[in-house]
């Protein structure tokens, strides 16, 4: 089985450990591992953005050393995305990101009228479990006291008919 590779490259990017942004050079790129260097602080264990143009990797610093930081990333990594992605000119404007780790993702708030649809729905298919479930249970009851009320009679007939 062969070795995985590791390239050896170097791109500036963009890094952001929590809401603080900085810059950062990749250094090496493997399948699930980069290597880069920043000015910024980052935590071991901690979680980090890297962006280069409009390509955004996601990762967990594993190790420091030095001035690198070894990064597992969630994706495999390609050196060759990262170094043909051109730099943006500007950054994005901020409705063209996403933040995977807020509540955009969230479903949005239903409107009144949807809630109030949902809730009427939510009531009548309650109402009818419980209207089934008391017919079923008034049923029973009355076939069960019926069933008393004739078996005295016809054992007593059946006793008299000579069985």
């Amino acid at each position: 089985m062969a070795a995985k590779q590791t390239s050896a490259i170097f791109v500036p990017c963009r890094i952001t450990a929590g809401t603080t942004w900085g810059n950062a050079c990749i250094h090496a790129v493997g399948p699930k591992l980069v290597v880069i260097s920043s000015t910024l602080p980052l935590p071991v264990g901690g979680y980090v953005d890297i962006r280069r143009g409009t390509l955004v990797v996601i990762g967990r610093v594993l190790l420091l050393r030095d001035d690198r930081f070894g990064i597992r990333t969630q994706d495999p990594v390609s050196a060759t995305a990262l170094v043909n992605e051109p730099r943006l000119a500007q950054r994005p404007a901020a409705g063209d990101q996403v933040d995977r780790r807020h509540g955009s993702r969230e479903r949005p708030p239903l409107s009144l009228a949807a809630q109030a649809e949902r809730s009427r729905r939510l009531s009548a298919t309650l109402q009818f479990a419980a209207l089934t479930a008391a017919a079923s249970g008034g049923a029973y009851l009355l076939a069960s006291h019926l069933y008393l009320a004739l078996a005295v009679p016809f054992t007593r007939i059946s006793a008299v008919l000579g069985s």
